[in-house]
């Protein structure tokens, strides 16, 4: 009985031996699935197409009218003091007919009363206009250009202000540096409202000025009539 023993063993031996040296053998009761041979795919090639070629125009110079740019007046921040550009000859102030949408006229004919009212710290040392801008129902008007122009003691006036919302005149006023003492002159100096666009709202106004200290301030204040 040993030796069948030891006989079936080894022959189990031998048996589990020979599978696990080749799994595929034909009295193997599990054999190992078969895997799939790999597949080998075809590199991919890039070719270029041909494009035909591109028909270009070529550009042509074409000259352009060249434009005419008419210079405005620069615009000055009002309540500032300007100095007057210096020139050869005087140049009066010419009247431009009304072209607005709508007019404004002055309210009275320009006050001159002493600047200490409205500018204490001056005294004699100054001369200027200024004024306010009303509307239909008296209402202030801001944003209003207020041109003024003209020429005073041999020099040229060329400024540009906008009513502002608060002023020492009140609502909608303006304000403009003459000189730093009175002058005397007479129809020299004009003021004129304008719109945005620079169309004249209102008349040229002309006014006078005096060499005196009791009347170094103009007030010209405006009312729309239309």
């Amino acid at each position: 009985m040993t030796m069948l023993v030891l006989l079936v063993t080894l022959g189990v031996l031998t048996l589990q031996g020979t599978i696990f040296l080749n799994p595929y053998a034909a009295f193997n009761p599990f054999p190992p699935f078969e895997m799939p041979e790999n597949i080998v795919l075809p590199t991919a090639t890039e070719t270029s197409a041909l494009l035909p070629d591109i028909w270009t125009e070529t550009p042509t110079e074409t000259l352009l009218p060249s434009a005419t740019i008419e210079v405005t007046p620069t615009t000055e921040l009002v309540l500032q003091e300007g100095t007057p550009v210096v020139e050869e000859t005087p140049l009066l102030p010419t009247e431009t007919p009304f072209a607005g949408y709508y007019s404004f006229a002055a309210q009275v004919p320009p006050n001159l009363i002493n600047s200490t009212i409205f500018k204490p710290d001056q005294g004699c040392n100054w001369l200027g206009v200024a004024g306010q801008v009303f509307d239909l129902q008296g209402r202030p008007v801001k944003g209003i250009r207020v041109w003024l122009r003209g020429s005073i003691d041999n020099k040229r006036v060329d400024f540009l202000g906008l009513t502002l919302d608060s002023s020492p005149y009140g609502p909608s006023g303006f304000e403009f540096t003459l000189a730093d003492k009175p002058f005397n002159s007479t129809g020299k100096l004009s003021i004129q409202l304008l719109d945005q666009a620079g169309i004249p709202i209102s008349n040229q106004i002309f006014f006078d000025t005096f060499d005196d200290c009791e009347r170094n301030l103009i007030l010209i204040n405006f009312k729309q009539v239309r």
